[in-house]
Parts: C-alpha cells; sequence; structure tokens
C-alpha cells in the first residue's frame, strides 16, 4: 500500500516537472518571438561592406562647335565595393565667346553687344555600378543627374585695371545628364583612375530676347550644350576589404 502511494506520487512529481519545463520553453520562446526584432531583408543581403571616395574629375567636351574643358569633383558612399552614390559638382573651365546679339530695346532703339562670354556649371547626383572591382583593370557605368545654369557674362577691360572683368547679363537654368561607360585601373589600395566616355544631355534651355529686327531669339540652344563627353577621374578612398 504504501509503495503505491509512493508511485503515485512519484508519477505525479514527474508530470509537474514535465509541465513546468515545457511552461519554461514556452515562455522563451515566447519571449524571444515578442522581444527579439525579425527583419524581412535578413540572411537575404549578406555582410555589407561600407566605404567611400572622393574625386577629381577633369571633362573634355564639346561647346557650340569649339573644344570645351570642364574641372570639378565629387564623392559618394562605396558598398561592397560595387555600388555607389554620391553628388558631384562641374564647371566650364575654357573660354567661350557667344556671337554678337542685337537687342530691341523698350524705347525702340537697339543695342548691339559684341563682348559675351559663356559660363556654364552644374551639380547633382552621382550613381554608377562597378563590375569585378578586385581586378586590376575592370569596367563600369555611371550616370550624373544635376541642375545648373548657363551664363551670358559681358567681358569688359578698365584702363586703370589690366585684369578682365565679367559683368553678369543672363542666366538661363537647365537640368543635366550625363550617362558614361567607363574603364577603371586599381594603381593603389587607396588610388584609382578611370577614363570614361558618354554624351552630356541638357534640357531648360529657354531664355529668349526680342532681335533687332522684332524677332524672338534663344540666347542658347541645346545644341550648344548637348555633346559627347569624355572624362578623366581621380579617386581616392578606401578600395580594400571585402567585395
Amino acid at each position: 500500500m504504501f509503495n503505491l502511494k509512493l508511485k503515485k506520487m512519484n508519477n505525479k512529481a514527474g508530470i509537474l516537472l514535465f509541465l513546468v519545463i515545457i511552461t519554461a520553453n514556452f515562455s522563451t520562446t515566447f519571449a524571444q518571438d515578442n522581444y527579439e526584432p525579425r527583419y524581412l531583408l535578413e540572411n537575404k543581403m549578406g555582410k555589407v561592406h561600407v566605404s567611400g571616395f572622393g574625386s577629381y574629375i577633369i571633362g573634355f567636351s564639346d561647346m557650340g562647335g569649339e573644344f570645351a574643358v570642364y574641372n570639378g569633383g565629387g564623392g559618394a558612399v562605396l558598398l561592397n565595393q560595387t555600388v555607389y552614390l554620391g553628388g558631384y559638382g562641374m564647371g566650364l573651365s575654357t573660354q567661350h565667346k557667344h556671337q554678337a546679339i542685337s537687342i530691341l530695346n523698350n524705347d525702340g532703339d537697339v543695342s548691339n553687344i559684341d563682348d559675351l562670354y559663356t559660363t556654364f556649371g552644374h551639380g547633382g547626383f552621382w550613381l554608377g555600378y562597378i563590375h569585378q572591382s578586385q581586378k586590376p583593370i575592370h569596367f563600369g557605368v555611371s550616370t550624373k543627374l544635376g541642375w545648373g545654369s548657363a551664363d551670358l557674362h559681358e567681358k569688359r577691360a578698365y584702363s586703370e585695371n589690366p585684369d578682365i572683368d565679367y559683368n553678369y547679363f543672363m542666366s538661363d537654368h537647365v537640368f543635366v545628364m550625363t550617362p558614361q561607360l567607363e574603364v577603371e585601373m586599381n594603381l593603389l589600395r587607396w588610388f584609382k583612375m578611370s577614363a570614361s566616355a558618354g554624351y552630356q544631355l541638357v534640357s531648360g534651355i529657354d531664355q529668349t530676347y526680342i532681335n533687332g529686327a522684332g524677332q524672338k531669339t534663344e540666347f542658347f540652344s541645346s545644341s550648344d550644350f548637348n555633346s559627347p563627353m569624355f572624362n578623366l577621374t581621380f579617386s581616392f578612398g578606401g578600395f580594400g576589404g571585402p567585395r
């Protein structure tokens, strides 16, 4: 009789212990499910290596049928040595004289201006893709999307000052897109050089004036700026690490 009671007690103790273990496991699982964060892209993107770089850019193009040189720079965040996103700024370095214009004034007189010179600059977003960046020489694509202005300045030389002074005349705000194909060379762990060829597309040219014959005339046309573009880019930054 005593042994039977002891067995029943042992069975009850075993059942109680089992219930305690199950409850503890359930509580732990519940707590983990409720308090540990979960992510939609977890284990899908893998480890992302983040670095960055800054660049000096020199560009060669055409400006109204004349050879043009641009200078500028940019910087970007680089992900896994493959994709980058940043910003840039470019400006026209060479001097380009605008054709003479005759403007009909409000009083009916005509002003003839023949000392106008073009300035052009833009800046905005810079994004690109680098293919097999671990190789000493590799390829890539990039696009610059920016906003800027095409300006005319009147050049005058003052007798008391031998330096040339530019007086603002007009400004035309524009949007610029420059897609390019690139060949990039790894020179050092922290230094790269690339040569790229693409096309500069400019939109938003719309400033006009009334010429001496009473006709509405544009200061610029898109063809003055739309042209093939060749760039040399010198980049400094973190180009080592995982790819």
